[in-house]
């Protein structure tokens, strides 16, 4: 089944495969699969959690991060023109940002450190939350061949994806409510919400690509 990160890579190989690259090996999708890798280590999992719970962790997990955007930089710069570079940029911006305060010093770092406990107490209900969104993700249509039908599966799905983030950020805040009190819960928003937010910008430029 389908997570945000991976819906977000998706967005970024359709927005890809419309590009054509400088060299077939060196500027393929497969190429940009490797330098995204580390990425994935980002996504949310079935408790919502980043995955490293202390400073340590979260040192270690950021220089994973870090090798993957320098790895995705250089890609842009060897593979992409000015035009391309400006249009993948606007589906990754929010990813770079969301990484540069996680792994910067400062208050959305020592925020995401004082509730990281939270995600273990509350695993559960979070538990809840993804498998909602995951059964939607499920139902996405495959594309078809004819032009319009493209258009008109690519809208529905996008459709699908909005909604499905939408409920997903409700779902989090309440659960962490409940669990943890109201701090954690606005925290909990806030970090689903800049995390869903780089999948939101690329289905909305996904939309007028497809308009």
């Amino acid at each position: 089944m389908l997570t945000t990160s991976s819906l977000y890579f998706v967005a970024i190989t359709v927005a890809l495969a419309s590009m054509t690259t400088v060299d077939a090996e060196e500027c393929g999708q497969e190429e940009f699969a490797k330098c995204a890798e580390p990425l994935e280590m980002l996504h949310l999992t079935s408790e919502f959690s980043i995955g490293a719970a202390k400073k340590e962790e979260l040192d270690k997990l950021c220089h994973e991060l870090r090798k993957g955007v320098r790895c995705i930089q250089s890609y842009t710069r060897r593979c992409m023109d000015m035009q391309q570079r400006h249009q993948f940029n606007k589906l990754y911006h929010g990813t770079h940002q969301f990484i540069g305060d996680l792994c910067n010093k400062g208050e959305f770092q020592d925020e995401y450190l004082r509730h990281a406990p939270c995600s273990e107490m509350a695993k559960r209900e979070f538990e809840v939350c993804a498998n909602r969104y995951k059964e939607a993700m499920v139902f996405l249509k495959p594309n078809k061949n004819q032009d319009t039908q493209e258009n008109i599966t690519v809208n529905e799905n996008i459709k699908t994806i909005c909604c499905s983030i939408n409920q997903l950020v409700e779902c989090s805040e309440n659960a962490a409510r409940k669990i943890c009190g109201i701090d954690a819960a606005k925290f909990t928003r806030e970090l689903v919400d800049k995390y869903a937010s780089s999948l939101t910008k690329s289905v909305n430029l996904l939309r007028k690509m497809f308009s």
